[in-house]
């Protein structure tokens, strides 16, 4: 790999985590509002902070990051695959170990970031 390249990774990571930041704020206030306002469980609240985040980083994603139209089915798949593993950990962390149900949705996202680029630079947005 060269530099060049190294650095064109790089940044489309950097833009890939600020649009997975930006959902993440979209994700605790719709998640924080749902639970302490509306007095849902918190869980179910996060399950429908993680569908506003789909439609919002679909978006962001294929005008930002990778600047193509990704597949929108794929992605969703992809995201929801993602987002599986991350609501589980949510779950665990939160219920299981105790921290603090925004405090988990954090350190999860922060995990799967990785993992939800590689994924969606090879297969979504190619």
């Amino acid at each position: 790999m060269n530099f060049h390249h190294f650095e064109k990774t790089l940044l489309q990571y950097v833009k890939f985590v600020f649009g997975g930041g930006l959902s993440l704020i979209l994700n605790l206030i719709v998640t924080y509002l749902l639970t302490e306002l509306l007095g849902l469980f918190h869980m179910l609240s996060f399950t429908i902070a993680l569908g506003a985040e789909i439609l919002f980083l679909f978006g962001y994603h294929s005008k930002v990051t990778f600047k193509t139209n990704g597949k929108f089915l794929l992605f969703a798949v992809v995201i929801l695959f993602i987002s599986g593993i991350n609501w589980l950990s949510v779950y665990f962390l939160s219920v299981t170990i105790g921290i603090h149900y925004l405090a988990a949705i954090i350190i999860s996202a922060g995990i799967i970031s990785i993992v939800n680029y590689a994924i969606n630079k090879k297969i979504v947005f190619k």
